[in-house]
């Protein structure tokens, strides 16, 4: 009982001490909010101006209820808000049935528009055109792209709204608003972690800093924009393609690895289109996709189904897609072939390339129609690469006749390996065929074929010592391997002779036997036991 009462007066005066507490803050307007509450009545007239809101909404403007003097309101600084703020439409999500989305229903239904008119007709959108598109799939609407109010039916009233987006112009498609158009949404990582925890933001900033990018903003728009290449969300009643932004990594969209080199032909390819477009002073030949097909990186790709193999935009990027300038073109090489990239960047060859302006890697091999390396590639002869610079007499860019013995000399080295390895193949494999065990030698001839490879790669340091030591240690294993190979055929060699010589003995006792037999007496038949009777 007596702790009963001491919890009731407790309790009575910590009420008694937090009302003396809100009058001691704010006694007049506290009593008369109080009062406005509890008779759900509007406030005091001497409070409220003339165009104040009616007696039956009390709660909208209760303004007799103002903060003490000694505590103004917290003002918040301009400068907190982050520039993105401005633009909310696309910052926010805001869900709406498809069935009560008027994008939807005036957009998919046929009726609402006049086949006969197709500046109108092409603004039906049939279901089906954009069931492909990453973005529907993702649950995103026509508003979340195009901003306007899904919920008016009146066209023009939505279009009239201020975040009301469109990429056409007079009618038509404008490239020229494509790429702010798709980097509202993709350059705002607010935004953009809806999807993704870790999504890339940067494509639009590299888009401009690309070829495509730049001709873009000098006022060509026969350049490439986001649609080229991903396509565009959804066709029309006109354009019946099955058009759709598709991932990336899904086959079927136009730049999965194995189509990219086939949507950069579309404008590549084109003479027309490319016709007047230069680089480095010299005119587009448009032959880059029919060049790379036949190359070792082409072939790799579409006929092994090699995905590992390079196409357009491993070396000249994607959303910032440039050639490679002359003094990155081993850097672009070097990011699949590091190790040679390594031995270039290191040779005096490499700096001379780009005092004169030979553009690296490409100086050889070419760029897009890269042919398989082949020895014959280097040294003096017809045919190989060293001699455009180095030949005696005709030299060019400095180049010395030192370089020239150089490069026969590790041609030289390289054939001997070679041939050596192809030997000592041969020998290994007609002692297989004569049932000799030559399974061990085999496995180890394949440390000279590392070798081999080895120096091949060696050779873009330019130093014959260091090749040589390379191929060297396939020329160890080489003789090591065709002696054993030698032995096997030389021990079945062996074998049939001493089997020959063990057939004589064996033959003789044949013989011997066979004469024994054949003096031995043959034994009278017994007499039948009738006739003794």
């Amino acid at each position: 009982m007596k702790t009963t009462l001491f919890l009731l007066t407790f309790a009575l005066l910590s009420g008694w001490a937090g009302l003396a507490g809100s009058a001691a803050f704010n006694p007049e307007p506290t009593a008369t909010a109080r009062s406005a509450d509890d008779k759900k009545l509007a406030a005091p007239a001497e409070t409220k101006p003339a165009e104040s809101k009616p007696a039956e909404k009390p709660t909208e403007k209760p303004a007799e209820i103002t903060p003490p003097a000694s505590k103004p309101p917290a003002s918040k600084p301009a400068e907190t808000k982050p520039v993105a703020a401005k633009m909310p439409a696309v910052i926010e999500i805001k869900p709406i049935p498809d069935a009560d989305n008027s994008c939807i229903i005036c957009h998919t239904t046929p009726d609402s528009w006049d086949p006969k008119d197709p500046s109108q007709y092409k603004f039906y959108i049939p279901a089906d055109s954009i069931k492909n598109d990453l973005h529907w799939r993702k649950g995103l609407r026509c508003q979340d792209c195009h901003g306007g109010d899904p919920t008016m039916l009146d066209p023009k009233a939505h279009q009239a709204k201020d975040d009301f987006h469109t990429v056409n112009r007079d009618g038509r498609l404008s490239p020229a608003d494509v790429p702010d158009f798709c980097g509202r949404c993709h350059s705002n990582i607010e935004y953009m972690r809806h999807f993704n925890p870790s999504p890339r933001t940067d494509q639009l900033a590299e888009y401009w800093t690309s070829g495509h990018g730049k001709h873009l903003k000098k006022g060509d728009v026969n350049v490439a924009t986001c649609i080229s290449c991903h396509d565009q969300p959804h066709g029309d009643a006109i354009d019946r393609k099955p058009h759709g932004i598709r991932p990336v990594n899904e086959p079927a969209s136009p730049v999965y690895h194995t189509k990219v080199a086939e949507t950069c032909k579309k404008c590549h390819s084109d003479k027309e289109l490319m016709k007047g477009r230069m680089y480095n002073g010299k005119p587009l030949l448009c032959d880059e996709y029919d060049n790379w097909k036949k190359s070792v990186h082409g072939k790799a790709l579409l006929e092994k189904g090699d995905l590992s193999a390079p196409t357009c935009n491993n070396c000249h990027g994607n959303h910032g897609a440039a050639p490679p300038q002359m003094d990155s073109v081993a850097n672009a090489c070097g990011a699949c072939h590091g190790k040679i990239a390594a031995l270039f960047s290191q040779t005096k060859m490499r700096h001379k390339f780009e005092a004169v302006g030979l553009p690296g890697c490409a100086a050889c091999h070419g760029n897009h129609e890269i042919r398989q390396p082949s020895d014959d590639f280097l040294g003096m002869k017809q045919g190989a690469f060293c001699i455009r610079c180095h030949e005696p007499g005709k030299e060019k860019y400095g180049a010395t006749l030192a370089g020239a013995q150089a490069a026969e000399a590790i041609h030289a080295g390289l054939a001997q390996l070679k041939n050596g390895i192809l030997h000592a193949d041969e020998t290994l494999a007609e002692a297989e065929r004569k049932g000799m065990e030559v399974s061990e030698p085999k496995f180890n001839l394949q440390k000279a074929s590392d070798a081999l490879t080895n120096a091949r790669t060696q050779v873009h340091s330019f130093k014959v010592d260091v090749v040589k030591k390379a191929l060297g240690d396939g020329e160890s294993v080489v003789k090591e391997v065709q002696g054993k190979a030698d032995h096997a055929l030389e021990e079945y060699q062996y074998r049939r002779y001493w089997l020959a010589v063990s057939l004589v003995p064996i033959l003789i006792v044949i013989g011997l036997l066979v004469l024994y037999i054949r003096v031995l007496p043959i034994p009278e038949k017994p007499a039948d036991a009738s006739d003794e009777s």
